[in-house]
């Protein structure tokens, strides 16, 4: 079956999927829905790798997450990883200041994302960006430091903070949330179709009608439908538009 659809942010890395993973993975396949999983740490940076070397029309990104203060951010390993075609982006990465980080873990984010970012102009590979609470501070960040483009994932931020980063050539990406929570719409509404992704963020925060089970993949269709709605254009544009964005941010092949 052809793809109709990418979810440009997926976790069907994580240990939610241990037990039914290549069920979830066909229910993806069989909906025409290619997947890119994201790694949050080095550990889960390699399980998304090798689900991406073992699936057609599966990819990976690799990096250390904002949150993740458990963990060393290690270039050389994290360079060797990024060496394989099937690693699309670098991330996610960036700021996440939700819960009033203290200056000095606001210090320690910004240093590793640069280190991300640096990581990503070197091997030419886009950035898989994780902002929260902290758009004005990563904008002026990645102005300064980056020389490659990106998408801001799971985008919640204003129409004015959407601008600063549509200007700069990135994308937005959107997921379940959208179905039920009214806060996207005037970022949706407004933002360009041609830079805009479709992801799921599985296992997190299913859409309607799926609301409080385990997301998954197959599940973007429900996103797409909402945009659809939003914008006033066709599922199937919506469809294609999206496609076309994903595989051009991330240097895809051609897909089947």
């Amino acid at each position: 079956m052809s793809l109709k659809l990418i979810d440009a942010h997926a976790h069907l890395n994580f240990a939610n999927y241990d037990e039914d993973r290549e069920d979830v993975i066909k229910r993806a396949r069989e909906a025409g829905i290619g997947v890119i999983n994201v790694g949050t740490n080095l550990e889960t940076s390699k399980q998304a790798l090798a689900l991406a070397e073992q699936n057609e029309n599966m990819w990976a990104t690799i990096g250390l997450h904002p949150t993740d203060f458990t963990e060393n951010f290690d270039y050389v390993k994290y360079l060797e990883l990024a060496k394989s075609e099937k690693v699309v982006a670098i991330g996610e990465c960036g700021l996440d200041y939700f819960r009033q980080r203290s200056e000095v873990e606001q210090a320690k984010q910004k240093e590793v994302f640069i280190k991300q970012i640096e990581l990503a102009n070197q091997v030419g590979k886009p950035l898989m960006l994780h902002i929260r609470n902290a758009y004005q501070d990563a904008y002026k960040i990645l102005e300064k430091y980056a020389k490659v483009k990106g998408n801001a994932h799971f985008f919640a931020g204003t129409w004015e903070e959407a601008k600063l980063f549509l200007d700069l050539g990135y994308t937005l990406s959107f997921g379940g949330v959208v179905t039920f929570a009214r806060d996207y719409d005037e970022v949706i509404l407004h933002a360009p179709l041609n830079q805009i992704l479709i992801e799921t963020d599985c296992p997190f925060v299913a859409p309607v009608p799926h609301r409080g089970k385990r997301n998954e993949s197959s599940y973007a269709i429900a996103v797409v439908e909402k945009i659809s709605e939003i914008k006033g254009v066709s599922i199937p544009e919506v469809e294609q538009v999206t496609l076309e964005n994903t595989i051009r941010l991330f240097g895809l092949p051609a897909v089947q």
